[in-house]
């Protein structure tokens, strides 16, 4: 499928494409799904899900928020020297980068198609 399709198929499935001048200009997109939710793809390589408060006239939806990275997680080694002069290895989850915005968008709408799968 092509980026124009997945755009396609997310709004078949009732997701409505509320995305602000100031997010198509820095290219984001985002939806928001017949759940509730609110979710983006940025140019950047992440897609993210929105929880925010009720949404005021003069913010619009991404006023006060917070949210989730959806992107898949890997782990990473990291190595330290703590104060004790001890070095210290651990593992740390680092989010993979999605680079292609045709991937991205088919993310989200698998992503969509299993939260409304869930909600049945």
């Amino acid at each position: 499928m092509t980026e124009q399709q997945y755009e396609k198929a997310l709004q078949a499935l009732g997701a409505k494409n509320v995305t602000t001048e100031r997010q198509r200009n820095n290219g984001t997109t985002a939806f928001k799904l017949p759940t509730g939710q609110v979710v983006s793809e940025h140019k950047s390589g992440y897609i993210r899900r929105y929880l925010y408060k009720e949404p005021k006239a003069s913010r619009g939806y991404f006023g006060d928020s917070t949210c989730y990275q959806l992107n898949p997680t890997y782990d990473v080694n990291h190595e330290s020297i703590g104060v004790d002069g001890k070095l210290r290895k651990t593992t740390r989850k680092e989010r993979t980068r999605i680079w292609s915005r045709k991937a991205r968008l088919k993310k989200l709408f698998l992503y969509t198609t299993k939260k409304l799968n869930y909600e049945l």
